[in-house]
């Protein structure tokens, strides 16, 4: 009985922490995407349930990438050695992971970072907390490069907001590496109702 409940539990365990977008695509071709977040806010990175909308609901088998402070926690830290890494940003900030090319594909940007703080709040230690969330739509190419950078815009009326760039890494004449904003790609900020 002991060898049946711990064979379970390590299946349950092994299918729990399995990260399909940590190694190539089985079915089909694969580029790599390298996930940034600018600011020292928690990022947590997932494909939506819905590609017309930003989603409030995780499924489960959703996650792709930690990104910020609560990366170094869950230990989400992946390099697929993509060439224009950004080393002033900081490993906890950066996460590349491979994804299916050739067809579109969809990804969410969901940003948490503390607003202010409210004194009694007994649930947040007093934090308030703020979400900011972007969902991206593009179409990769076979053995492409691309980097998808979160950061915090200011608007028209002076307040910021989160907006996300899409670029692709492109090799030069110099051999060396550059960073082009793509043109082809859609952000999508209107939520699901």
């Amino acid at each position: 009985m002991k060898k049946v409940l711990l064979s379970a539990a390590v299946i349950m365990l092994s299918g729990c922490a399995q990260n399909i977008y940590l190694q190539p695509m089985v079915d089909g071709p694969s580029a790599k995407l390298r996930l940034a977040s600018v600011p020292s806010n928690n990022n947590f990175v997932g494909r939506p349930s819905n590609n017309s909308c930003i989603s409030t609901v995780t499924e489960h088998g959703s996650h792709i990438a930690t990104l910020g402070v609560k990366a170094n926690l869950v230990r989400s830290l992946s390099r697929l050695d993509m060439p224009a890494y950004d080393k002033e940003l900081g490993d906890s900030h950066q996460n590349e992971v491979y994804i299916p090319a050739g067809k579109p594909f969809s990804f969410q940007f969901n940003g948490v970072g503390i607003s202010g703080f409210s004194p009694g709040k007994a649930d947040s230690g007093g934090a308030l907390y703020s979400w900011c969330k972007k969902l991206i739509t593009f179409e990769a190419q076979e053995n492409g490069n691309y980097e998808a950078l979160y950061d915090y815009v200011e608007l028209p009326n002076g307040k910021e907001t989160c907006g996300v760039k899409l670029f692709e890494i492109i090799e030069t004449e110099n051999n060396t590496y550059k960073k082009v904003e793509m043109s082809n790609y859609k952000v999508i900020e209107n939520y699901c109702d």
